[in-house]
């Protein structure tokens, strides 16, 4: 109750001149003001998430991609510079693949593949059968047991870089990541409808949330007003593109590498990475509004650039508080990396309320 007090008192504060000014609005209005104003965001994020249900296989798989390329990665850093990690990987899996087919049937499959990846097939056995010798037995093994010169060429490279020898690494291992509860897979196209509903809706919702803070505009303030709508939707994108792109890998990365240091083995479960990405694309889109809220408030008069300056230690500190509470993962390094955004932006805001400070007359 204290809060919406608060927020009722600053709506009256910042409610434009009107014939009704002189009439304050009683505690009863206010509420009927943002139940209005709540149920029309319910019913926007519900059209929006309903659109995005239709699409939840192609939203999966984009959120997938990510560990793709990790575990891509993970393989290639383990492969010498000419060999290919989708090369490798099919390598694995064809030969896994020779004791279990006939001759002719193994034949008619090695066709399908081109002749590096059979090349790197017939070496697979011999990298396993050294793996389970002493280490220092291992390269001996591969020299004498090689049975062309082209073939020990490969395997004492492959041997050297370290190649990973298990299967399921990959794409392939993302068919290990399976739903262990009946209705696991619905649950979880529900949620990507809801963060994707909410990305797809955002400027909308924003649009009715300025409007119930900030009533009864004129002119100069819905033009404000819209301004912030459209650099608020495209600050939420560029902080998801942001936190997709270059946060989420690096920080999957991080906790597939690690885990791999301490002899655990990383197979993720669908539900709970899915939760992770999308929560922390979500979050750092949700991180990057900061300018939204601050560039009115500056306009306004409502803040200013000394107010800002003299405060710059407590929002360093509220920045690393809000990454505490809202980072995904509970690592340091994750809420460094959403923290230290979240205080630059603040920093932007600072040098626009100096601008703006400098333009006045």
């Amino acid at each position: 109750m204290f809060w919406l007090r608060q927020l009722f008192r600053m709506r009256e504060r910042m409610q434009a001149t009107s014939p009704h000014d002189d009439a304050e609005m009683s505690i009863i209005e206010h509420l009927e003001a943002l139940r209005s104003t709540i149920i029309r965001m319910a019913l926007t994020l519900l059209v929006a998430m309903v659109l995005c249900f239709g699409f939840s296989g192609t939203m999966m798989a984009v959120l997938r991609r990510p560990v793709d390329s990790v575990w891509e990665k993970h393989e290639q850093t383990h492969l010498p510079a000419h060999i290919n990690a989708n090369d490798w990987i099919a390598a694995k899996s064809l030969a896994s693949l020779r004791p279990l087919l006939t001759p002719a049937a193994y034949a008619q499959l090695q066709r399908r593949f081109t002749p590096n990846i059979h090349q790197l097939a017939e070496t697979v056995p011999l990298l396993h059968a050294a793996s389970l010798l002493p280490d220092e037995q291992q390269t001996t093994y591969l020299v004498h047991s090689a049975a062309t010169t082209e073939q020990r060429e490969l395997a004492l490279a492959l041997h050297s870089a370290g190649a990973e020898l298990k299967e399921g690494q990959g794409r392939a291992a993302l068919k290990l990541m399976g739903a262990f509860r009946p209705g696991e897979a619905f649950m979880l196209s529900l949620q990507l409808s809801f963060f994707c509903g909410l990305i797809l809706s955002f400027p909308l919702l924003m649009y009715f949330l300025l409007q119930f803070i900030v009533p009864g505009l004129r002119a100069r303030e819905k033009n404000l007003l819209y301004k912030s709508v459209a650099l608020g939707f495209a600050l939420f994108l560029a902080g998801s593109a942001f936190a997709y792109f270059a946060v989420l890998p690096r920080v999957l990365s991080f906790f597939y590498s690690y885990s791999l240091n301490m002899g655990i083995e990383n197979d993720w479960r669908i539900g709970y990475y899915l939760t992770f990405a999308a929560k922390l694309v979500f979050v750092f889109g949700a991180i990057f509004e900061l300018p939204v809220i601050v560039i009115p408030l500056i306009k306004l008069g409502i803040l200013n650039y000394n107010r800002m300056k003299a405060t710059r230690g407590y929002a360093l500190i509220a920045c690393f508080g809000a990454a505490l509470f809202l980072a995904p993962a509970p690592d340091p390094a994750t809420m460094l990396i959403m923290a230290l955004p979240m205080y630059a932006l603040y920093e932007l805001c600072i040098l626009f309320a100096r601008f703006e400070q400098l333009r006045k007359p």
